[in-house]
């Protein structure tokens, strides 16, 4: 009997070193495919207009997962410039097609045009599922972010979920990349009363239609502005006080490239609105006395009783209305 056990003790060994030297030999390839797969893959991001390089690639994680770091990793594209000192990502060996992120060290973006808008995260994590049609999904979870765009803007933590369509849009009503934030807790350099640092809570989703071509920003936004190219902001909500917005509609570029859009949704707290605009020299006190009863007059209460007003918010030639009542002139964009 002992004869028959011990040869078959041998055999079970023999197979479990022919197993494990066949998964490290499996494991050892795929690393390197790994490899090649990520630099295949920065490579067609260029049809996107999106380059994304490294200073260097490491892969390990033998044997349970796959682990790659980057490091000093770069993409830029048209919208601007994300550097990161090192960006490491993980994936099971049965699943490449989801990959865990993580940016220990944060990382720091600037925005066309001219580096006219830079962003600092502390850190940051996040995943990526990459689909079988070669579209992906990213999200991310970015610790203390900071931005400076002519004022310093800071928040607690912000969401942010990304959508890379399988291929360039060939037209004006197909989606180039959709976009959504959600900041909590932003803290601003200056809060007109009744309001009061941090504002609670900012969320935007917003599909960039059309492609937008590799060129100066402001020969880019006027080529892209011509084939039909438009925002579409599928949500956008903000909690502050007592004061609540929701609303989604359509932005686009004018003839001098200053935005103009239509957008519906409701308002809750528009006396304190009024109040905050007219502390921001944004609107004169009486225009905000009428502004105040125009809302009045279509203010129904709203899901927690409060008064809501289901109305429009427009920009048309330079000027901001929520409903028919002028808030201002709109922000302008300087794209020198």
């Amino acid at each position: 009997m002992r004869r028959p056990m011990r040869l078959g003790l041998v055999a079970a060994v023999l197979l479990l070193v022919i197993a494990l030297g066949g998964y490290t030999a499996f494991w050892f390839t795929a690393a390197g495919r790994v490899a090649d797969g990520f630099t295949e893959w920065a490579q067609s991001l260029r049809a996107q207009n999106l380059d994304l390089s490294w200073q260097q690639i490491r892969v390990g994680g033998f044997p349970l997962k796959f682990d790659v770091e980057l490091s000093e990793a770069r993409l830029i594209g048209p919208a601007g410039e994300l550097h990161l000192k090192l960006l490491s990502g993980s994936a099971l060996p049965w699943n490449f097609r989801l990959w865990r992120l993580a940016a220990p060290d944060g990382l720091t973006a600037t925005a066309a045009p001219a580096a006219a808008a830079t962003l600092t995260v502390q850190s940051a994590t996040g995943s990526v599922l990459v689909g079988s049609d070669g579209g992906a999904t990213v999200w991310l979870a970015l610790a203390r972010p900071a931005g400076e765009a002519g004022m310093r803007l800071a928040a607690q933590d912000a969401l942010i979920w990304l959508s890379l369509p399988p291929h360039p849009p060939q037209g004006h009503t197909e989606p180039m990349v959709g976009l959504a934030l959600d900041l909590h807790q932003v803290s601003l350099p200056a809060v007109p009363p009744p309001f009061h640092n941090p504002l609670d809570e900012i969320a935007v989703g917003v599909t960039v239609m059309g492609a937008i071509p590799a060129a100066p920003p402001a020969r880019a936004a006027a080529a892209w502005r011509d084939a039909g190219g438009t925002l579409e902001l599928d949500h956008v909500a903000a909690r502050w006080g007592s004061l609540a917005v929701t609303g989604s509609g359509t932005l686009a570029l004018d003839a001098n490239l200053q935005p103009m859009g239509a957008f519906s949704g409701g308002v809750e707290g528009y006396d304190e609105l009024m109040a905050a605009l007219v502390a921001a020299g944004r609107m004169r006190p009486g225009d905000a006395q009428l502004a105040r009863l125009a809302l009045t007059m279509l203010a129904r209460a709203g899901p927690n009783g409060r008064p809501q007003i289901a109305t429009s918010f427009t920009i048309q030639q330079g000027q901001m209305f929520l409903g028919p009542a002028k808030l201002g002139p709109a922000p302008r964009i300087n794209w020198e």
